[in-house]
């Protein structure tokens, strides 16, 4: 079983998301130093007035996290008031980004083995679009991807190679380990409980071995949205 760090009390802190980058001799097990790398170096460009909050379990308004945890969530919130806001109003509003983070505290590389991140900033073209074609839902899977590609979307179901050009399995080797791509396929809908499609949901799945320093061999599933080929989740077999 995993072990959440020395506490099993919820844990929070504020930092910087654009500040200086944590130094190259960050140690395997400084986990939330390697979360805010991974967070920008996979998702750039994000806006200086953003802030972040690392959290285990439960928000407190004020704490003192430790960089130990090896499970947690980072959720990234706008604290800048709109016209006609207060700050605490930015709080109620739903986070841009949140990625839920696992590392293997039991390997001398402490590698990451689950991801998970949402928000607008990974899904908000995807969701816009799904929306828009469920409101067709009578429209064949030939005019929905007609319509993906006409959105701007980069890697439809036509440009496999342009997506498997473009996955970043080197740039994720400091956090995952050495993957090997097995396949890559493309979805266009979600399924029901009998396996039937549904709603349009785009996403790409890359089925991936993961080589591990002792020569173990897992499977490892990654998930990309279709627009910018951003990354929506990790998981690494157990």
């Amino acid at each position: 079983m995993l072990r959440s760090g020395r506490s099993i009390l919820a844990l929070a802190v504020s930092f910087a998301f654009c500040a200086q980058g944590a130094d190259i001799s960050t140690r395997p097990d400084e986990y939330v130093a390697r979360a805010k790398q991974f967070f920008r170096r996979f998702y750039p460009g994000l806006d200086s007035g953003l802030r972040a909050v690392t959290i285990d379990g439960n928000r407190l308004s004020n704490g003192a996290a430790s960089d130990r945890t090896n499970s947690f969530t980072i959720e990234l919130y706008d604290l800048d008031p709109k016209p006609g806001t207060d700050a605490a109003a930015c709080w109620c509003s739903a986070s841009v980004l949140s990625a839920t983070f696992i590392f293997d505290w039991q390997t001398e590389n402490k590698g990451l083995i689950i991801m998970s991140a949402g928000g607008s900033v990974v899904n908000g073209r995807t969701d816009r679009f799904a929306k828009e074609m469920n409101s067709h839902p009578k429209w064949s899977d030939t005019q929905v991807t007609a319509a993906l590609n006409d959105a701007g979307a980069k890697f439809g179901p036509h440009h496999k190679a342009e997506f498997l050009r473009a996955l970043p399995i080197e740039e994720l080797k400091p956090w995952v380990g050495e993957l090997e791509v097995v396949s890559a396929d493309f979805r266009l809908r979600d399924f029901d409980e009998e396996r039937r499609p549904s709603e349009v949901d785009p996403y790409w799945i890359v089925q991936a071995k993961w080589h591990g320093p002792d020569g173990r061999e897992k499977g490892c599933t990654l998930i990309f949205e279709p627009f910018d080929g951003k990354l929506k989740s990790i998981r690494r077999d157990f």
